[in-house]
């Protein structure tokens, strides 16, 4: 039986070794400032092609404000904004108007917190479904319709031709949701961001949300970022965490590594907050808000850390590789 050996190169020669595959999403760097608040702080993440990620942390991290920049809706002058966000090879932090109208529902689009404040209560939904079928992939009205009737049952919503003529306010919160679900799929995103998707919704549609949007995403072979507070939720429905406090990344990699050993005290702190099946009882984290003054010194979570050292108030801790994920701490768990 003949054995085929693998010989490594020569020196000197090229590896016939596959590179690996660029990410569809890196975010390097990126700082945002409001006037004198600096509100992000040198994020940094990556995301592949396929995958899901989830940003979580307390209100005021600064999850909601990625999101909004990953979709172009924070630009400058409005904000200042440097760094890097590459969306498949395109850098989102220089791109012009004439590029976000390119991008923007092609290349990613967005699911919003609240759908009764996100559809427009003067058009029907399917005029609001059928825009961007028409715009953007170029669809007759009567193709756009009938794809539009075929999203809405996707997305599970029963007799999907009535809905077409209904308001938004004629229908449920999970109704308007699965709504803005069919909308920002409508022309099949590379990137999809879902900020709080299910925060406005009663706990017996959340999980039924979420499933859509995980199925549909993987169904297209698309990429979904999660803004989430709900450290549970992120760990069943996303293959990477990204911890986010006072618009500083603390900790970030694969969720199971994350959570199952966090070495951040803030990590620590939120895994302690969540109700679990034995817990006797919750450790709630100290008050206090984080800091955005633009030039304070070291790690923001510092003034809330019962392990902060003197070196953490002064200098901010690099982001670096530490048992299988990235931290930012001086003084992590061992």
């Amino acid at each position: 039986m003949a054995i085929a050996l693998a010989m490594r190169p020569h020196a000197g020669e090229p590896s016939t070794a596959p590179a690996s595959p660029a990410p569809l999403l890196a975010v390097e760097g990126l700082s945002l400032t409001r006037g004198d608040k600096l509100i992000l702080d040198e994020v940094s993440f990556t995301l592949d092609k396929g995958a899901t990620l989830a940003l979580v942390g307390e209100s005021g991290a600064g999850k909601s404000t990625i999101a909004l920049a990953l979709i172009g809706l924070l630009t400058r002058p409005e904000v200042g904004l440097t760094g890097h966000i590459g969306l498949d090879g395109t850098d989102l932090v220089t791109a012009s108007a004439r590029d976000w109208a390119r991008l923007r529902g092609r290349k990613v689009a967005m699911v919003f917190q609240d759908a009764s404040s996100a559809l427009n209560p003067c058009f029907t939904v399917g005029s609001q479904l059928m825009t961007p079928l028409r715009r953007l992939a170029g669809m007759g009205k009567r193709a756009a319709r009938k794809r539009a009737i075929e999203l809405l049952e996707s997305v599970g919503l029963s007799d999907a031709e009535a809905r077409l003529e209904a308001y938004p306010h004629q229908l449920s919160g999970g109704m308007q949701q699965r709504v803005m679900i069919a909308i920002a799929l409508s022309t099949n995103p590379d990137l999809l961001l879902a900020d709080e998707p299910t925060s406005a919704l009663d706990v017996t549609i959340q999980a039924q949300i979420v499933r859509l949007i995980l199925e549909e995403t993987r169904r297209r072979g698309a990429s979904c970022v999660f803004v989430l507070h709900d450290l549970a939720l992120a760990s069943q429905a996303c293959d990477h965490i990204v911890v986010l406090y006072g618009g500083q990344v603390m900790e970030a990699g694969p969720s199971e590594v994350v959570l199952r050993e966090p070495l951040h005290p803030y990590t620590i702190g939120l895994k302690a907050c969540v109700l679990e099946i034995d817990t006797e009882e919750l450790t709630p984290l100290p008050p206090g808000a984080p800091s955005f003054a633009s030039h304070k010194p070291g790690c923001r979570f510092a003034p809330r850390c019962a392990s902060a050292l003197e070196r953490c108030q002064r200098e901010k801790p690099p982001l670096q590789m530490v048992r299988g994920r990235k931290l930012a701490c001086w003084n992590p768990a061992s």
